[in-house]
């Protein structure tokens, strides 16, 4: 197995959960995808979810040149440290808080929806909760590393995993829409043991 996910079957009535955190998870905002997104008449390119997000959030900030530096920017890392230096009043965050997971939703969609094996991989989890085991998140993630136990049940999670939860909604939003039946049949017909081989040694 892979350390980039882990696979939680619940034996109760609980979910059965995908713990995922490391960048060579397809479910990383660090992780290579890329796609194009039209802003205005624009047509941009972007290699991360990471990047389009801090690109927007510059964007909210009203700061182009950080927009154009996250744009130029050859590492996600590099993205998030220009994003994490916009400065923003104590109004401007609040703010960006309420509508941050609609920037994220938007990313993650492009993502998986312009990425086949993206998607391939986000479909296999149909049926369980996607998890930002995350020890140093606890917003986006549940801050609690996947190999924690306590990540094993969402009551006892250190953080909110809104990144679980824009994904899991990604997920359903593009399982209904017809132009990806052939990838949903092609799910459908594995079982969840090789669901779940294909999710941990992705």
């Amino acid at each position: 197995m892979l350390a980039n996910t882990r696979v939680h079957i619940s034996k109760g009535n609980g979910p059965n959960l995908v713990l995922f955190w490391e960048d060579d998870s397809p479910f990383s905002n660090f992780n290579p995808a890329n796609f194009q997104v039209r802003d205005h008449e624009k047509l941009i390119e972007f290699r991360f979810s990471e990047q389009y997000f801090m690109y927007q959030k510059s964007i909210f900030a009203n700061d182009p040149l950080s927009a154009e530096k996250v744009l130029k920017a050859d590492e996600p890392l590099k993205m998030k440290k220009i994003g994490r230096a916009l400065k923003m009043s104590r109004e401007d965050l609040d703010r960006w808080s309420t509508v941050s997971r609609d920037v994220m939703y938007r990313a993650c969609l492009e993502k998986f929806f312009q990425s086949e094996p993206h998607r391939i991989s986000l479909f296999r989890t149909h049926g369980m909760n996607l998890v930002e085991a995350s020890p140093f998140d606890k917003v986006w993630g549940i801050g609690l590393s996947k190999d924690d136990q306590r990540a094993e049940n969402p009551e006892t999670w250190m953080g909110t995993n809104w990144l679980g939860q824009v994904l899991d909604r990604v997920r359903e939003e593009l399982w209904e829409r017809n132009e990806f039946r052939a990838d949903r049949e092609k799910v459908e017909a594995e079982d969840l043991q090789t669901r779940v081989h294909f999710l941990e040694n992705v």
